[in-house]
């Protein structure tokens, strides 16, 4: 064997920044799971938040209002009727925004716990150990 070589069998090498095609498919789920999922925490939240008296703005409550200038574009009036019959939109879609925040928080913590139990070893087998020092105790 070479200076350079390990003395294990070959074996088949990832090349770095190639993704298993398991992970692709996850993080496809999750980018339209997690915004759905958010959104309806978020109604039910903002529901639970007006009955409770959590101190929501009341701009952000009732439905939206748009600019008198858009409301010109005809082309447009099946999505204002759409956005119209919307109770709460705005307050929503903020709810939501922090609840994804939440829960892509806790899937990238889930995920760097999981990568550290089953993921590759920190030394390869052509890396030198660690090194370990004695130190001696401190005396005055």
């Amino acid at each position: 064997m070479g200076k350079y070589t390990s003395f294990r069998a070959n074996q088949k090498r990832v090349e770095r920044g190639q993704l298993h095609p398991v992970m692709r498919g996850i993080g496809c789920m999750l980018f339209a799971i997690v915004p759905l999922l958010s959104y309806g925490i978020a109604v039910l939240l903002v529901q639970y938040g007006a009955r409770s008296g959590w101190p929501i703005p009341p701009d952000w409550l009732g439905t939206p209002s748009i600019h008198p200038l858009l409301l010109r574009l005809q082309g447009l009036l099946p999505v204002y009727d759409f956005i119209y019959r919307q109770t709460n939109l705005t307050a929503n879609i903020i709810f939501a925004i922090a609840v994804a925040v939440v829960i892509f928080g806790v899937i990238s913590i889930l995920y760097g716990f999981i990568f550290k139990l089953v993921g590759p070893p920190q030394y390869g087998p052509t890396d030198e150990p660690p090194i370990r020092k004695k130190v001696k105790q401190y005396k005055r």
